[in-house]
């Protein structure tokens, strides 16, 4: 049986004041591209399916198109969790009807378990979706101190027959110990102080584990206990990453592959002197410039703009030109109050608002 492993797809996340459904589209289409090419069983979806709780209707309807696609035209199995970006109650609205229809959505924790059957037997996946420490204490009658508890309170009863896959969405490390540079710019944390880790040697006994979260793909203990990263980049710190998908080829043994997913802009960081930077080649790349100029460039963020449509964020190396320089230069014609306000918290805080702040802000703002 052929897997997909998905993860962290963000539907409806912007970049600074740009929406990126367009880019995710074009990821997407990729994505059912390899479904047929690669003749794929099971499509998993290891949580974080949108950006925010309260998602944009383009977001939505892309998700949805994408979904009815694999399970209506395609006729292939989805089984999907919620992650901690997403509203489990949300999500499970429509689970009843999609179920028939093999798609499986878990959005609160249910205990629940989807067997299928190929010419190797069965395979049990169980479907965790992201719990919380205060639900779990909830669900399970008891405190939780920490991941590591949820986990095995979650996996205690798993006999471990036939062979196994787990979808969930988690922190797992070898010695559940927080490790930063996992995370990349504007993940949200699991926890709010306190370890969001938890140990991955709970995961030894299964065939194969399809973790989200983490940004970047990479192995936990094992190639089989695996995150697939997003399937694309999502921050400047990501520019020199490659981004892809999962294929998982499961008989008696897991083997995986991953297949890179092109983007249709990139993001790159640009940095040196005014002068050369607004000399370079056009680019519709998202654009991050760091300029190493000795003063403050009148209206540089206009000027670029010209050149790069989608520049995102302008900062200097020099840090020490805006001492005693507090003015707040901003041309305010055709601009709305979001867009307003957006760039006096970049003059103030150096850097762009996270699409979280961004959310709250426009629910302020109505």
């Amino acid at each position: 049986m052929k897997l997909l492993h998905l993860a962290d797809l963000h539907l409806g996340k912007s970049i600074g004041n740009y929406s990126l459904i367009e880019d995710q589209k074009y990821a997407l289409d990729q994505i059912l591209d390899i479904i047929d090419r690669e003749k794929v069983d099971v499509v998993m979806i290891a949580g974080d399916i949108f950006n925010t709780q309260i998602s944009s209707v383009e977001a939505l309807s892309l998700y949805s198109n994408f979904i009815e696609e694999i399970i209506f035209n395609k006729e292939k199995i989805v089984l999907a969790i919620s992650g901690n970006h997403d509203s489990a109650k949300r999500l499970d609205v429509n689970s009843k009807f999609y179920k028939a229809k093999n798609y499986h959505l878990v959005g609160e924790y249910k205990n629940d378990i989807i067997t299928l059957e190929d010419e190797y037997g069965k395979i049990n996946f169980y479907l965790v979706p992201f719990i919380s420490l205060n639900q779990a204490s909830l669900i399970f009658d008891k405190e939780m101190a920490n991941f590591t508890e949820v986990y095995k309170e979650v996996l205690k009863d798993i006999p471990y027959e036939d062979r196994n896959v787990l979808i969930s969405h988690c922190y797992a490390n070898n010695i559940a110990i927080e490790d930063d540079d996992l995370y990349t710019e504007g993940q949200k944390p699991l926890t709010i102080g306190g370890s969001d880790a938890m140990d991955a040697h709970l995961f030894e006994n299964f065939d194969y584990v399809a973790l989200g979260h983490l940004h970047n793909r990479h192995y936990v203990l094992d190639p089989k206990i695996r995150y697939s990263g997003t399937f694309m980049k999502y921050s400047f710190d990501e520019e020199n990453k490659r981004k892809s998908v999962t294929l998982v080829d499961i008989r008696d043994n897991a083997k995986t592959y991953d297949i890179d997913i092109k983007s249709l802009r990139d993001f790159r960081t640009i940095s040196g002197k005014f002068a050369d930077v607004i000399n370079e080649n056009p680019s519709d790349d998202y654009i991050k410039v760091v300029l190493e100029d000795d003063s403050t460039i009148e209206n540089a963020m206009a000027k670029l703009k010209e050149k790069f449509p989608h520049i995102v964020q302008i900062t200097y190396k020099n840090k020490g030109i805006f001492a005693g320089d507090s003015d707040f230069d901003i041309d305010l014609s055709g601009k709305t109050a979001i867009e307003l306000f957006e760039e006096f918290y970049k003059f103030k805080m150096d850097e762009e608002m996270t699409a979280d702040k961004l959310e709250v802000l426009k629910k302020v703002i109505g």
